[in-house]
């Protein structure tokens, strides 16, 4: 207790010295390292914020589950790691021996740990970012995501020739020696889990924050007390994204068929939505964050989804306008989307309402690929097009709804910059 107390006393009595270590050290570089170190200084929450982005790298596929969870923080976060490990490795072995079943179920493991550690995720940044910081932050995990699929699709193809060329033959012991390679990110994931804990518990006691204050603690009971703004950004969630990611499932076809684009040339462009989100979110996360306004960022957001969904069911203009209009707005409405669960959630609901709004968007997906391909098979793409205008209409409706509440509530979900940091410093007086 005593050394505990002298840490802090060290870091946050501002002097850079002694919590450098010692008086050997060069100012400078005392400085810096003192920043690193206290976690009431912003150099330290970006530390944070790098570990909380290379968390989420390895989770490149997701399945559903229920938002049952151990802990948002900690000891939680670790386990939902080495699931995400023990499920790759497991998934690997898989092919390695030729058993699809044990491919099934190492998928199987690794969603239930990447699930959960997406939730976890979310709820570091809610306990380290929220105020002005907490959109940008959204949009730089996003961003990060984005990057670690795209480096997925692009590494893994490659990386199965050169395995092909070095074991000289194609086949199962090739994928899943190839398979066990590409883990690798997974250990990155578990070594970004153990820092994380590490640093969050070390914040916890040297800033004295209340055990339990960020939603670590998880109870389905907390449904019954979800506000309709919060059940209304569920909607908004599932309707948007099930309009999204079925449709680039399908996409690579659908440009080939109407649009008769190579094979080549359609992988291209059904990629462009992913490849556009990863430099935007972060832009897009720090426009929010300067102008606050969340509401009126996600109805621009999907009503360009409309747009771009009624340009590629009902015209024939290039198809790479309508899908760079999706892949702004997809990036704009997570920037705005997700970050709006902490103004209408108490911080010790957070966990369970990041970890219901997942589950259900899952849950959507899987319906709606399974309605996606029966459309499909049965309609063709025009249907399938009007399909999802109908998806995107009813989140449009849903923000309209959402706005006419927050402002007949008095809710803050579409304050200001200038406004939210007013009513921080309110709460704080």
């Amino acid at each position: 207790m005593e050394e505990e107390e002298d840490e802090s006393r060290a870091l946050l009595a501002g002097g850079p010295a002694e919590a450098a270590g010692g008086a050997g050290a060069a100012p400078g570089t005392a400085g810096v390292l003192a920043a690193l170190c206290d976690p009431s200084r912003l150099a330290h929450r970006l530390l944070v914020l790098l570990l909380m982005c290379f968390l989420g790298f390895a989770i490149f596929a997701m399945i559903i589950l229920l938002p049952f969870r151990l802990r948002s923080n900690g000891w939680g976060t670790i386990i939902f790691s080495c699931l995400v490990c023990i499920g790759q490795v497991v998934f690997a072995l898989g092919g390695l021996f030729n058993a699809f079943w044990l491919m099934e179920f190492g998928r199987f493991v690794f969603g239930t740990g990447g699930e959960s550690l997406a939730v976890a995720q979310n709820t570091y940044a809610v306990s380290w970012f929220k105020g002005k910081e907490l959109n940008l932050v959204f949009g730089l995990q996003l961003s990060m995501a984005r990057i670690g699929s795209t480096v997925n699709m692009n590494l893994m193809g490659w990386l199965y020739s050169q395995m092909e060329a070095s074991l000289g033959s194609a086949g199962h012991t090739t994928l899943g020696v190839t398979l066990m390679i590409g883990g690798i990110t997974c250990i990155l994931s578990l070594l970004c889990a153990l820092a994380l804990g590490y640093l969050d518990q070390r914040a916890e006691r040297i800033l004295h924050k209340e055990q339990g204050k960020t939603g670590e603690v998880i109870k389905l009971t907390d449904v019954k007390d979800f506000s309709l703004p919060l059940w209304l950004i569920f909607i908004i969630c599932v309707c948007y994204y099930v309009a999204v990611f079925p449709f680039i499932g399908l996409g690579k076809v659908f440009f080939m068929e109407k649009f008769k684009f190579s094979s080549q040339a359609a992988s291209a462009i059904n990629s462009v939505v992913y490849i556009i989100s990863a430099p935007l979110s972060p832009v897009f996360g720090l426009l929010v964050d300067k102008t606050g306004k969340n509401i009126i960022w996600v109805l621009c957001a999907v009503a360009i989804t409309l747009v771009s969904h009624m340009l590629l069911a009902f015209t024939l203009w290039n198809p790479w306008i309508a899908m760079c209009l999706l892949g702004v707005s997809y990036s704009l409405l997570a920037c705005a989307l997700w970050p709006m669960v902490a103004y209408v959630v108490p911080e010790h609901q957070l966990g369970t309402a990041y970890g219901f709004m997942q589950s259900i968007q899952n849950l959507g997906l899987a319906v709606v690929a399974i309605i996606a391909g029966l459309i499909l098979d049965t309609r063709g793409y025009l249907f399938l097009e009007v399909f999802f205008i109908a998806c995107v209409s009813m989140s449009l409706l849903s923000v309209v709804f959402l706005y006419l509440v927050n402002r007949a509530r008095g809710g803050n979900l579409n304050y200001s910059a200038k406004q939210r940091e007013e009513m921080k410093l309110s709460h704080t007086e």
